[in-house]
């Protein structure tokens, strides 16, 4: 058969039958020469035309060492495969591809490996070895084929135990060799399925073994980018369907070598976990499978068992650290735009079901992933806090009756408010974690409002109060939840402190950037229930708060002048402001925070209090609002919607006297 781009075939009967007969005729001509040569020579004449038929029978011998060689290889890698058929000359032809020269180059480093440094030697000198040749096992990678034939021929106790086998010479360099390994397996599970024995390997490693063989597979997969349903299929057949039918057992399979070799976790969970991690497909795939038929759990309580095991297990930190970016994955928090989820948003909701199942009790090395989920689910969560729409609704898929839809919020599920709120206590109590989620919260409601301005500015239809309420709601949740993981007093004061802090660090010779206020925007939405109650608190809080405006901590004021200037951004109708709120800058409506800088620079050096300074400079922003009936209006219903007595109710900050709790 002539060979195509698409197929080169290989007979090894037929080959084997061309070696022989080259092996005859190379002896027959051997003979030949040397008959001939001495009866030439025994009458003095010269034979070099005998010799060289000699080195023409010389290389056919070598030619024959080649051929079987080749039929060798040729056989070991075509085990497996099925006769193709057709009989005659056709029933042995084994399909490869052509590059033979690269499947010798493999046989040689498997038999290098399997049948010599990994079995003859020990200690320093193996880690030598195992190193020196690393990279070429690396270079695999360039032809897949390769790969697959080096794996292939690699003895199977040998490929089943090479982790643990590398680890144990205390190698310096065993994450790194481990490393080109992993990137050859990769390569040939990506591969075309041209190279039969290969197959074994590939049907191999997605069975279940001991727990020393699974760990050793897994964490050879680990690094390997192997395709979605290989991952899929080993980590639930090595660690997860075990686990899933009987979460109670001991799972750890090595001991400190490897784990010190690697940075690995020695727990079959934990590295079944970190084979999913990275890969949506495989993640969703395998909770669904998990367990095969006879484990009847929702894909929620399957979480849930791994959250329970993290917690008593010793192990612990690994395996929620692990299921913490495995839900990363699952639910493309990380590639995928917020409000513009696919699919993977179903199992979102199940993950946020889950995990809210734990609220502040979820392990700390999962809580940086929560917050990464809510960071990418900010329209579920922002329309998961609303109490004005369908507040008696379950979590679901599809819209609630009556709901009303917000501009720009297009959330691809809708949670209940306790649902929302049991997740957002899973990270809020946790500053840092919390830092970064509010960021997101603060520009998705700067972008929110912006938009609903917009659109309130050609036909008011409330569409900006909605947005507001939404928004008001969303931070009294987060608010209570940060009070329930760190406790009221240092929860309200940290938020208020930070408040003053952002304030007096504007500094008097600096605008702060629109960031800053943006995120200053949130933050006084989240402290807004706060505000209407202050007079009621210790007189040591007072004094904090005072320092924010001279007289109390204005929360109500300065939130007014934050949707003033969104809604004057976004053309809403009013009259000419005074010159004297005209910004330099810009030639636009002065912020807040602009205003407070001039305060501070002109009293800068006098005895004169900048805060007296900045009530002066607010009085002619307060009556240029005032002259506006509409804006006037719109701003009180937007701002003061969003302390209704639901969320202060929902906060719980005050006794039923009105009081703060103590």
């Amino acid at each position: 058969m002539a060979p195509t781009a698409e197929f080169c075939g290989i007979d090894p009967e037929g080959m084997g039958q061309l070696a022989t007969s080259l092996r005859g005729a190379a002896d027959r001509l051997t003979a030949f020469s040397q008959e001939f040569d001495g009866k030439l020579r025994q009458h003095g004449i010269s034979t070099p035309a005998l010799r060289e038929i000699a080195d023409i029978a010389d290389w056919g011998g070598t030619q024959v060492s080649m051929l079987h060689g080749r039929i060798d290889l040729i056989n070991a890698l075509g085990e497996g495969a099925p006769e193709l058929g057709g009989g005659g000359d056709r029933s042995s032809l084994v399909r490869l591809p052509d590059e033979l020269e690269d499947f010798e180059t493999a046989r040689g480093l498997a038999n290098m490996y399997g049948n010599d440094i990994l079995v003859n030697f020990g200690g320093e000198l193996q880690a030598t070895l195992i190193h020196e040749h690393a990279d070429e096992v690396a270079q695999l990678v360039k032809n897949p084929q390769a790969a697959a034939a080096f794996f292939a021929l690699l003895p199977a106790g040998i490929r089943d135990s090479l982790p643990s086998r590398i680890a144990r010479t205390g190698s310096k360099t065993a994450k790194q060799d481990l490393a080109a390994f992993s990137a050859a397996l990769g390569a040939a599970l990506r591969a075309p399925a041209f190279v039969p024995a290969f197959a074994k390997v590939r049907n191999e490693l997605v069975k279940p073994a001991d727990k020393t063989t699974a760990w050793n597979r897994l964490a050879l997969l680990k690094g390997a980018n192997a395709p979605s349903a290989v991952r899929s299929a080993a980590a639930r057949a090595l660690a997860l369907d075990g686990f899933t039918k009987d979460p109670r057992q001991d799972r750890r399979a090595v001991g400190p070598t490897e784990t010190k070799a690697y940075g690995y976790s020695s727990d079959l969970v934990a590295m079944g976990l970190e084979v999913l991690a990275g890969d949506g497909a495989a993640v969703r795939d395998a909770f669904a499978k998990m367990g095969g038929t006879d484990v009847k759990l929702s894909q929620v309580d399957k979480m849930k068992q791994f959250l329970d095991y993290a917690k008593s297990a010793g192990t612990g930190d690994e395996v929620a650290d692990a299921f913490g970016r495995v839900m990363e994955a699952g639910t493309e928090a990380t590639t995928e735009k917020a409000g513009q989820h696919s699919p993977a948003a179903a199992f979102a909701l199940d993950a946020i079901r889950a995990a809210g199942s734990f609220g502040q009790n979820l392990p700390y090395a999962a809580k940086d992933s929560m917050s990464t989920i809510a960071k990418s689910y900010i329209h579920e969560l922002s329309s998961g806090a609303r109490f004005d729409k369908a507040l008696n609704r379950t979590s679901g898929m599809h819209v609630p009756s009556t709901w009303t839809t917000i501009s720009g919020v297009t959330p691809a599920f809708y949670l209940s408010p306790g649902d929302t709120y049991r997740f957002l206590k899973t990270f809020a109590g946790e500053k840092p974690i919390a830092d970064d989620f509010d960021k997101t919260a603060a520009h998705f409601r700067y972008a929110t409002l912006t938009e609903a301005a917009r659109l309130d500015a050609g036909k008011d239809d409330g569409h900006f109060e909605r947005a507001a309420t939404m928004f008001g709601d969303l931070g009294a949740l987060e608010f209570k939840a940060g009070l329930e993981t760190r406790g009221e007093k240092d929860a309200t004061e940290e938020l208020i402190r930070g408040i003053v802090k952002n304030t007096v660090s504007f500094g008097i010779d600096r605008i702060p950037v629109a960031d800053a206020a943006i995120e200053m925007g949130w933050a006084v939405t989240k402290a807004y229930g706060v505000s209407a109650v202050l007079d009621g608190w210790a007189d040591s809080f007072d004094t904090q708060v005072q320092d924010l405006t001279g007289a109390r901590a204005d929360l109500v004021l300065r939130q007014k002048y934050d949707m003033a200037h969104i809604l004057h951004e976004a053309g809403y109708p009013a009259s000419d402001f005074p010159a004297e709120l005209i910004s330099k800058s810009g030639g636009d409506l002065k912020t807040y925070d602009e205003l407070l800088a001039e305060a501070k620079r002109e009293t800068g050096g006098s005895d004169k209090k900048w805060e007296e300074v900045l009530r002066e400079k607010l009085a002619p922003y307060e009556q240029w609002m005032d002259e506006n009936k509409d804006l006037d209006e719109k701003l009180e219903r937007a701002s003061r919607i969003q302390t209704s007595d639901l969320a202060k109710e929902l906060l719980r900050i005050w006794d039923r006297s009105g009081s703060p709790s103590t």
